[in-house]
């Protein structure tokens, strides 16, 4: 599986636009109240939100954008809105709904991944209250999921959008990183509306039996090696979340062999910079390495890249949720990668490329030096960091679209909006 990306498939993705995929969320009153009837059978249509949007939360460390709160929450609304409108989308069968992966051309036909299936059902919970229909859309989001499962019982990573049949070739598997935000998921639904602990840890159960290595380390996806990991995958705050709710599994054993890829790696490899690269080889050793430049994308998999972007992101959010002590791993290195980008670009968040060197040095990869998703990841590390004119000049590029990004960038900056809003809510606190 690949995130190829998307300033190197134009034509793929003009393609897929082209194509008349699935009938958007809205489009068709009839058919939404079908899909609603359907995704809510046997739970409550109308459950009413117990941490409903927007739920206020006071970080553990780090700095909140100057902003006020009224205007950052007004922010977020006005992003969901041009998001759900634009990304989440009815189909294919009447009672799913699924995250299109329109302007990227990730799947045929715009067609979800198991990635943003996963973002979407995070994103949705954590704006209910905001969004009146979000526990039907969840109820799609999971249904689609449910009805498109591998044989280790997670999600087929990628499907078409018309026929939301498995794409990718071979035996269909699952990515880690989808796995891990869908189980997220899970947790904040049921947290926000009750009735879904039962899916929850089952879905936990097949995460830790196929994506977890006996060491503690994880697979990049669920039929893959037991040798290498995805930094990216590595959603710390996730994982101590799994650990309070689902004990029928060591899920702190995850937490702390995590923790430590990212302590032995960048030690040996970014000490300075706190830099991981796209893929991790040898990570079930104390001497976790970069992966080959080709490892498993057409992308150099040896430096920061389409995926590795988004680490500092989820330290940072690991950092402010859970504080200095407890996260203090990620906060280190939340801290550097931040120091690192800002350097590079000189203090303007547009300017963070998406491929970086691991000594802090620009990657120049030709045709592919801009990306919204780069510098907007940055900012729960620059938050935790403490650092608040760059905190600043990031939560002012979140209210842009610089590049005219697709899926991927606007739903990163959907979520990360959430984060710096003060908007994120721990599920391990209610």
């Amino acid at each position: 599986m690949s995130r190829t990306p998307q300033r190197l498939v134009a034509a793929l993705a003009a393609s897929a636009a082209l194509a008349g995929g699935a009938l958007a969320v809205g489009g068709n009153a009839d058919a939404a109240a079908t899909a609603a009837r359907a995704a809510t059978a046997g739970r409550a249509a109308t459950a009413t939100p117990k941490l409903a949007f927007p739920l206020h939360q006071t970080y553990r460390t780090g700095v909140m954008p100057s902003a006020s709160q009224s205007s950052r929450d007004a922010a977020v609304e006005k992003q969901y809105d041009s998001w759900k409108s634009t990304y989440l989308h009815h189909g294919c069968a009447s009672n799913e709904y699924y995250v299109s992966t329109k302007g990227d051309g990730d799947a045929t036909n715009n067609g979800p991944v198991s990635e943003g299936q996963g973002y979407g059902m995070n994103i949705v919970p954590l704006m209910a209250g905001y969004d009146a229909n979000a526990q039907t859309e969840f109820n799609g989001l999971w249904q689609l999921v449910k009805d498109h499962k591998d044989q280790w019982g997670l999600m087929q990573w990628q499907l078409d959008g018309k026929t939301c049949k498995y794409y990718s070739s071979g035996t269909p598997d699952a990515a880690t990183d989808g796995d891990l935000d869908i189980g997220y998921g899970l947790i904040l639904a049921d947290k926000q509306w009750g009735g879904y602990t039962a899916d929850a840890k089952a879905w936990l159960a097949s995460v830790y039996a196929h994506d977890v290595t006996s060491d503690g380390h994880l697979k990049c996806e669920d039929d893959g090696p037991s040798t290498d990991t995805r930094p990216s995958d590595n959603m710390l705050d996730h994982l101590r979340a799994f650990a309070a709710y689902d004990t029928a599994h060591d899920w702190g054993k995850v937490v702390n062999r995590m923790q430590a890829v990212v302590s032995e790696f960048t030690a040996a490899y970014s000490s300075s910079a706190g830099l991981m690269s796209d893929f991790v080889i040898h990570a079930n050793t104390t001497a976790p390495a970069p992966a080959p430049a080709n490892y498993q994308e057409d992308q150099p998999d040896n430096i920061v890249g389409y995926n590795s972007i988004r680490v500092p992101w989820h330290l940072g959010t690991d950092a402010l949720l859970y504080g200095p002590t407890t996260a203090a791993v990620s906060l280190a290195d939340a801290k550097k990668w931040s120091a690192c980008t800002k350097k590079l670009a000189g203090g303007n968040p547009a300017k963070v490329q998406p491929h970086i060197k691991l000594n802090c040095a620009n990657g120049n990869v030709s045709g592919d030096t801009q990306a919204e998703e780069a510098g907007d990841s940055i900012g729960p590390a620059a938050m935790a960091s403490g650092d608040q004119a760059w905190t600043d000049g990031i939560w002012k590029q979140l209210q842009t679209n610089p590049f005219g990004d697709g899926y991927y960038g606007e739903t990163i900056k959907t979520l990360v909006l959430i984060v710096m809003a003060g908007d994120y809510w721990n599920p391990a606190q209610h």
